[in-house]
C-alpha cells in the first residue's frame, strides 16, 4: 500500500515539475515580448516545437494585426482560438477543445498550407500537444479535478 502512494506521489511530482518547466518557458517567451506585437506577414518557424510560429495567428504570444486575414485554413483556426480565449480567458478548456477539433479537420482535409517548410502534418501535431498542455494547466485550477 505504501508503494502505491509513493508511486502516486512520484507521478504527481513529475507532472508538477514538467508543468512548471513548461510554464516557465512560456512565461519567459511571453515576457520577452511584454507587449504582444501583431503580425502582418505569414511566417513558419519552430514548426515542431512548443515555440511554433505559424501564419499570422498561431503561437504563444503571436497574433495577427486587426483586419489581417489568416494565411490559410490552419491559421484561421488559430484566429478563432485567439478570439475565443480573448473573450473567455486562457483557461477556457472549451476554446482549446474547439481549436483541436478545427486543426484536426484542416489536417484531414488534404489541403496544403501556405508553407512548404511547415506542412500541416508537422504543425498540427505540435499544436495539439500545446493544447493538451494548455488543457492540463487549465484543469489544475479546476477544483473538480480528481486523481
Amino acid at each position: 500500500m505504501v508503494s502505491i502512494w509513493r508511486s502516486i506521489a512520484a507521478a504527481l511530482f513529475s507532472i508538477g515539475l514538467i508543468s512548471s518547466i513548461f510554464f516557465l518557458a512560456v512565461t519567459a517567451e511571453s515576457s520577452n515580448n511584454s507587449q504582444v506585437r501583431c503580425s502582418k506577414s505569414c511566417v513558419a518557424e519552430n514548426c515542431n516545437t512548443i515555440g511554433i510560429r505559424y501564419g499570422k495567428y498561431c503561437g504563444v504570444g503571436w497574433t495577427g494585426c486587426p483586419g489581417e486575414k489568416p494565411c490559410d485554413d490552419l491559421d484561421a483556426c488559430c484566429k478563432i482560438h485567439d478570439e475565443c480565449v480573448e473573450n473567455k480567458g486562457l483557461t477556457d478548456v472549451k476554446c482549446h477543445e474547439k481549436f483541436k477539433k478545427c486543426i484536426k479537420k484542416v489536417q484531414k482535409s488534404g489541403k496544403v498550407g501556405f508553407s512548404k517548410d511547415c506542412p500541416y502534418d508537422t504543425a498540427v501535431p505540435t499544436m495539439v500537444q500545446g493544447m493538451d498542455l494548455a488543457i492540463m494547466f487549465s484543469q489544475f485550477g479546476n477544483s473538480k479535478l480528481e486523481l
